[in-house]
C-alpha cells in the first residue's frame, strides 16, 4: 500500500504535467498535448487512487460544467483562449476542458484540506483562479480583452464561486467524507 503523503505528491504533480501541458502546449500551437497529459493522469489516478467509481463522475461534471463556464468567459469575448476550435465556435478547447477535469482529480486527494472550510475555499478561488488565469495569460494561452482590474475581479468572482461548487458536488456524490 502506498504511502498517503506519497499519494498526495504523485497526484498533485500529476495535475501540474496535465495543467503546464495545457499552457504551454496551447500558447505553442499544440492545444491537444496538455489534455493528453491529463487523460494520462487520469487514467493512472483511476487505476491507482480512485476507490469510489463516483469519482470519476465528479471529473466528468466538473470538466463538463468548468467547459461551460470558461465558455461562457469566452462567449463574452471577454477572453479569448488560444488553441481555440474555431474563430466561430465559442465553446472553450479542450485544453480548459483538461485543467477542469484535472482539478476535480485533486478534490479527494491533494486538497482535501478544503474540505468543510467554505470561507476558505471562496477566498482561495478569488486568489487562485486569476493567479492561475494570469499565468495563463503570461504564457500566451489566454488574452484578456478587459482592462487587468475587471478580468480579475471576473474570473476571482467566477473561482469564489467554482471552488466551493465542486467540493459541494463532490459531497452530493457522496465522496465529501
Amino acid at each position: 500500500m502506498m504511502n498517503a503523503k506519497i499519494k498526495m505528491i504523485i497526484n498533485i504533480v500529476g495535475f501540474y504535467i496535465g495543467w503546464w501541458g495545457c499552457i504551454l502546449g496551447s500558447s505553442n500551437g499544440y492545444p491537444y498535448i496538455g489534455p493528453l497529459l491529463t487523460l494520462v493522469f487520469i487514467i493512472i489516478h483511476g487505476k491507482y487512487f480512485i476507490g469510489n467509481a463516483k469519482e470519476l463522475q465528479l471529473i466528468v461534471i466538473v470538466g463538463l460544467v468548468g467547459t461551460i463556464v470558461d465558455s461562457c468567459l469566452f462567449f463574452s469575448q471577454s477572453f479569448v483562449y488560444a488553441g481555440a476550435y474555431s474563430e466561430n465556435l465559442f465553446i472553450a478547447p479542450l485544453w480548459i476542458t483538461a485543467m477542469w477535469a484535472g482539478f476535480a482529480a485533486t478534490v479527494n486527494h491533494s486538497m482535501t484540506f478544503f474540505k468543510g472550510k467554505w470561507i476558505f475555499m471562496i477566498v482561495a478561488g478569488a486568489i487562485f483562479g486569476p493567479a492561475a488565469y494570469y499565468t495563463g495569460e503570461g504564457f500566451g494561452a489566454i488574452t484578456f480583452q478587459l482592462s487587468p482590474l475587471l478580468s480579475t475581479l471576473i474570473i476571482g468572482a467566477v473561482w469564489a464561486v467554482a471552488m466551493p461548487l465542486v467540493f459541494f458536488i463532490n459531497e452530493k456524490l457522496g465522496l465529501g467524507g
